[in-house]
């Protein structure tokens, strides 16, 4: 019983690490497509200020495809938070599964081990028992 809790440990062990694995691209993704946004918000800002002063189309022109392929990034990159967002549900369920099941099996070791002790103190204390009848029946203290 204690090689399939130790077993269930290290399974759960590795279940928490690619769970925090899952975190840490979810956290990634996330930074990326705030970096995007950011970025699109400078440079609509910029595009702005360059079209109070004045520009020509060519210009323009260049300036409004670039934002376009910055508008498919983000939704790419907002494709991938969702992604990974899922991936981290379900790292995070395996992990809860995985950590529900250790737990039982830790409780049912601990079981096992109470039961195992209060068997061997009862051995132990009829043992005493027809050890001190013994004497009193021969007469022996």
């Amino acid at each position: 019983m204690n090689t399939v809790a130790a077993v269930a440990k290290s399974t759960e062990q590795k279940s928490a690490k690619a769970y925090k694995v899952s975190q840490q691209g979810h956290q990634q993704h996330c930074e990326q497509l705030d970096q995007l946004h950011t970025f699109k918000q400078e440079y609509e800002t910029r595009l702005g200020v360059i079209g109070e002063q004045g520009m020509d189309a060519r210009q323009l022109q260049d300036y409004r495809l670039f934002l376009n392929k910055l508008n498919q990034a983000i939704e790419k990159q907002s494709e991938e938070v969702q992604a990974s967002e899922e991936s981290l549900g379900e790292t995070r369920e395996q992990w809860l599964s995985e950590s529900r099941h250790r737990s039982a099996l830790d409780h049912l070791v601990d079981q096992r081990h109470k039961q195992h002790v209060q068997a061997r103190d009862k051995a132990e204390q009829k043992e005493s028992d027809e050890k001190t009848l013994t004497r009193m029946v021969t007469g022996v203290r």
